[in-house]
């Protein structure tokens, strides 16, 4: 049986100066680390093996004034490879609301973008975001597998 592919996660927040009265924005996220079980025959026979739990996060806006903002949700890797003999674009995430798949890079990846107003649109706001790993018969022998993950809040104002 093969070992579980564990990938540790770094929360990053970055707020953008605000010139009106400061407002509090944060990012919480849930279900880190991400583990994703070791495969089964038939998840080889899939070509993938999925993280059934995901990662969840909300983002909210407290004190400060009621201004129009952009909240953005980034996704990337700190780790040049997914371990074992992976490439690290064998690691990929989705958007629980959307069924492509996407490959996790080294940059900095929009994960979703909303507009965010204090007590107005999208106040709080939340999703999810699930990952897999791809597999193959010839290509994948047993090993650990891990990349570290820095999930970012990007906040803007017009």
């Amino acid at each position: 049986m093969r070992a579980p592919r564990v990938v540790l996660l770094t929360i990053a927040a970055v707020a953008l100066a605000v010139r009106l009265a400061p407002a509090q924005v944060s990012l919480t996220v849930t279900g880190a680390p991400v583990t994703i079980p070791a495969p089964v025959p038939a998840d080889y026979n899939a070509g993938f093996v999925i993280d059934p739990t995901g990662l969840a996060w909300t983002v909210n806006v407290t004190g400060g004034a009621s201004t129009n903002r952009t909240s953005i949700i980034s996704i990337r890797s700190t780790s040049a490879n997914f371990g074992g003999g992976k490439a690290l674009s064998d690691l990929q995430w989705r958007r629980a609301d959307l069924a492509a798949w996407n490959s996790v890079t080294g940059v900095d990846v929009t994960i979703e973008s909303r507009p965010i107003k204090k007590n107005g649109i999208n106040d709080p706001w939340s999703n999810s975001i699930f990952f897999r790993s791809l597999l193959s018969w010839t290509a994948d022998p047993p090993s650990a597998h891990s990349a570290n993950l820095v999930i970012t809040l990007t906040v803007t104002t017009p």
